[in-house]
């Protein structure tokens, strides 16, 4: 509240009560924050749990059936030149959270199968910081935006700072879309850029007014979901008969389904301007001018007069909506009356009229349409009603901080949500000088390059006719329309298949569209031909559907649909521990295709042809990683932090968990600890270095052999294992370094790991083999599924069950630390960030030596009575002096060889760990 010349000494003073309270909120909510602890729940938590929004549902369908990974990432790039405070940088960003709950949301699963999403506790917003010169910075942007997100655990932002020079800086802030559209980006953008302002300044930035909540929305729309019925008529009629747009299918060697390419054309000076000018003439928007070319140049290569396109639109003309973050668009199908239009100009009007009918029902969620129009959404070749757009390009927000000149970073993300988009660019004011361009961008996998190519000079030469005045008949294609054959449907059955709502933002590639009857099916071997997997599809099948179907019964026809082919393809990879997912389901939909496809896999994982290296091996890229243990706790850190540092990266995950890890830029090698013969093919090819994270911690003798078997395969480069502190045993002394011997009695755990690191030693620098490094960690935390279970199975089960149920936290007394007498029982920990970045940094400079892994040490009092503080457990701590003995841990290690790598970041001290694990 500003003071003006009439504003009484009484009213001042208020106005400074009222920002120093607001200034005492957020200093103390960050406080909260820094420690782990969440906010008062009126301010953090929300109402609980709330369902997902439409746009939402599809988001996290496309990840659950294994169809989204970083096509579904936003990055927002900004070079900064000038002055940069990073840490003033990280409060504004962790501030901007702490307002908009939607971006520390994470999205569970109910027992039921049903998506939720939950706000989870506010922490301080980590800005990690790389230093790299220009040009290696542009590879750092790229992979840093290409990493996926676990919507399960969250968080859905990440900040990466590249500092080029002390006054040259890149900021990289990375979302999920299903937290974001563009209209996020514009108030993040300038919430970030006045918050950022207010720290440097030492004021509060906090806006007077709280932020909309995302949770709202969608409660809203799912309220008003049983109000939309006449828009729903509207849309089944307006769509019925439609047909997908027939593109011109892609030859088998061109690219794989999802591989994206971009071709321009660039247009004369002054285009954009010719274009709004004959909108204006028809009443029109530019939009709309650029929608009728898109329209114009499908016909044109089609010779379909009735097409159907998707364009974006927006929630945002709601009350209250202009500083709410979320995703809150939906996707219009717009069809109109394209028969008998002589020339492109004419066009125009149709395209207008059509566009303006469809957004007067803008509100109908896309999914509910397909919903309503069930096996009619999709033609016969599985392709869907809604894989073309067209729209025009704006330059993204911009990030303006205070004291530094900044500009947009343009970071391209591979992958494609529709198989064809046609776009124009370049249109902003003061842009036209220089001419605008017009794009197509395409799934390689979904048509033909040439045929892209022709697309992209008939939509310039289109748009360039109606800038201009120029009277250009519309081509008539000599073939007539170019519909593949296999596309259509020969039987009702054959027509049945629905469409998966998400499917318009990523449509399927050529070898989809065939029909199942003919499509090129694994056979299942003899000895399998009575039962195999089929038969445990089927059970399956009956237990999620209430039917036990025969071999050819159809999963669509079943009351099949997309939630539910997630749930049999995890339920299946649970049992057959073989790699499935909910987008096989949709293309087999039978228990004989499905079972024959489980049966294939199953097989070449055993064959010994597929894990020998040899030709059917793929070489690694140099400087290659192998990891194992992707998918652990400890290994899903290290992947990304290899991935921050540019290194390319092979995975050893099991078969049923490949899907977690199978994203751009991690190659995945499906195996296992127990099973020789995958190990000895995840090091073919030649990696040129091994992080082994893996391990059973309850079979020593499956660790000691999986070793074994990786020290004979290791050919090359460093080798770093991931051993524990229980290798030590129990020291007569009090403080243990690196170079303490082991002493006895050892646990079975502890002893495996000591051997394995005697095995490593006997072969580094052997046989051309080089540096090695053993690490060794005590307890891990961090935000992963892996880490939490251990948290409330492990060592500290006990207390977490006991404060989760409100009974009273039993600890055992605590005793004299040998040789110091000091009382103490508690644990030593490291939190699994700056775990990751002492492996790597040992894969780059082994140790060549033992080097311990420390993060602190925590009392087990202090921890029970934090534990039962964010768990609210009415139960308390007591003393007992009773042996406890997984919790009589009485050694305090030092951690020195690599101890600036160990040094604690933003977030990773322990009660924000602990924090953390609680929130999953």
């Amino acid at each position: 509240m500003s003071g003006t010349a009439s504003e009484s000494p009484v009213s001042s003073q208020a106005s400074r009560q009222e920002a120093l309270l607001r200034l005492a909120r957020r200093r103390s909510a960050d406080a909260r924050a820094r420690q782990g602890r969440p906010a008062p729940a009126a301010a953090d938590a929300g109402e609980g749990r709330a369902p997902l929004s439409h746009a939402q549902h599809r988001m996290w369908l496309m990840e659950r059936l294994g169809r989204g990974g970083a096509v579904y990432n936003v990055p927002f790039a900004t070079r900064v030149h000038g002055p940069f405070d990073a840490d003033a940088f990280g409060r504004a960003l962790t501030g901007l959270v702490r307002r908009h709950e939607v971006l520390r949301t994470r999205y569970g699963q109910t027992a039921g199968g049903e998506p939720y999403q939950e706000v989870t506790a506010v922490r301080q917003v980590p800005v990690r910081t790389v230093d790299a010169d220009a040009d290696a910075a542009r590879r750092l942007l790229d992979v840093e935006a290409a990493r996926r997100f676990d919507l399960t655990a969250g968080p859905v932002l990440r900040a990466l700072h590249v500092r080029h020079a002390p006054d040259d800086h890149t900021l990289l802030l990375t979302f999920h879309h299903i937290a974001v559209d563009g209209g996020s980006l514009d108030v993040i953008a300038r919430e970030l850029g006045d918050r950022y302002r207010a720290e440097l300044e030492g004021r509060d930035g906090e806006p007077e007014h709280p932020a909309p909540r995302y949770a709202d929305f969608a409660r809203r729309e799912r309220a008003g979901s049983d109000a939309l019925d006449a828009g729903l008529a509207y849309w089944t009629e307006r769509l019925a008969g439609a047909r997908p747009v027939p593109l011109p299918p892609a030859a088998a060697e061109t690219g794989g389904r999802g591989e994206a390419r971009t071709l321009s054309v660039a247009l004369p000076p002054g285009t954009a301007d010719g274009l709004r000018a004959a909108g204006r003439a028809q009443r029109a928007t530019l939009f709309t001018v650029v929608l009728s070319a898109a329209f114009a140049a499908l016909r044109e290569a089609t010779g379909e007069e009735d097409l159907v396109l998707g364009c974006a639109s927006s929630h945002r003309d709601t009350a209250g909506a202009r500083d709410l973050v979320g995703l809150c668009v939906n996707t219009l199908p717009i069809r109109p009356r394209l028969s008998g239009a002589g020339d492109a100009a004419a066009l125009l009007p149709r395209v207008r009229d059509a566009l303006l009918e469809a957004q007067h029902h803008r509100h109908v969620p896309f999914d509910l349409m397909v919903e309503r129009l069930g096996a009619a959404a999709r033609d016969g070749g599985g392709n869907p009603l809604v894989g073309v757009t067209a729209d025009v390009l704006s330059r993204p927000p911009q990030l303006r901080l205070a004291g530094a000149r900044c500009e947009p970073v343009d970071v391209e993300l591979d992958g494609v949500k529709f198989g064809l988009g046609l776009y124009l660019e370049g249109v902003e004011e003061g842009a036209d000088a220089a001419g605008p361009r017009c794009l197509v961008r395409f799934d390689r996998g979904r048509i033909d390059e040439g045929a892209a190519r022709g697309l992209v000079e008939g939509f310039a030469d289109v748009l360039e006719a109606l800038a201009t005045g120029r009277r250009r008949p519309l081509r008539e294609t000599s073939q007539g329309p170019r519909i593949p054959a296999s596309q259509e449907p020969e039987s009702p059955q054959e027509a049945q298949k629905p469409q998966d709502p998400s499917e318009p933002e990523n449509p399927q590639g050529p070898q989809d569209r065939q029909k199942p009857q003919d499509r090129q099916k694994p056979q299942p071997s003899r000895e399998q031909e009575p039962g195999g997997s089929a038969e445990a599809v089927a059970a399956v099948f009956g237990e999620l559907l209430g039917e036990r179907p025969a071999p050819d019964g159809d999963f669509f026809l079943l009351g099949g649909h997309s939630l539910l082919a997630v749930r049999v393809a995890e339920r299946l990879r649970e049992r057959l521990r073989v790699p499935l997912t909910g987008l096989d389901v949709l293309e087999q939909r039978t228990p004989q295709a499905l079972g024959a496809l489980l049966d294939e896999r199953a097989r070449a994982r055993r064959s010994p042809a597929a894990r020998t290296a040899g030709a059917r091996t793929p070489s690694a890229r140099a400087g290659t990683v192998l990891v194992t243990g992707g998918t652990g706790g400890v290994g899903a850190f290290v992947l990304r932090e290899l991935a921050a540092r540019g290194r390319p990266v092979r995975a050893l995950v099991r078969p049923e968990s490949a899907h977690l890890v199978a994203a751009d830029g991690v190659e995945v090698a499906e195996g296992d600890l127990a099973d020789a013969d995958s190990l000895r093919a995840a090091l073919a090819g030649g990696v040129d270095s091994v992080i082994h994270a893996a391990c059973t911690f309850t079979s020593p003798e499956v660790d000691v052999a999986a070793m074994r078997v990786l020290l004979e395969g290791w050919r090359r480069g460093a080798f770093v294992f991931v051993s524990s502190v229980d290798a030590y045993g129990r020291p007569s002394v009090t403080d243990v370094a690196e170079d303490t011997p082991p002493e006895e009695p050892l646990t079975a755990y502890g002893r495996a790991k000591l051997d394995c690191e005697r095995m490593l030693w006997e072969a580094a620098g052997t046989a051309g083999r080089g540096g090695a490094a053993v690490v060794r960690a005590p307890i891990v935390w961090g935000p992963h599924p892996r880490l939490r279970d251990q948290l409330r199975w492990g060592a500290p089960g006990a207390l977490f069950q006991a404060a989760r149920a409100g009974r009273p936290v039993v600890l055992p007394a605590a005793g004299a630390v040998p040789a110091s007498g000091d009382p103490w029982s508690g644990v030593p920990w490291i939190h699994a960030a700056a775990l990751a970045r002492v492996l790597v940094t040992c894969a780059e400079r082994p140790a060549q030596g033992t080097v311990n892994a420390i993060g602190g040490h925590v009392g087990w009092e202090e921890f029970a009575t934090e534990l039962v503080r964010l768990l609210g457990s009415p139960g308390g701590v007591v003393a007992s002096p009773e042996r406890a003995p997984g919790l009589l841990h009485r050694h305090r290690y030092r951690a020195e060889a690599l101890a600036e790598e160990l040094v604690e970041r933003p977030g990773e001290d322990w009660r924000s760990a602990v924090a953390a694990m609680l929130a999953l």
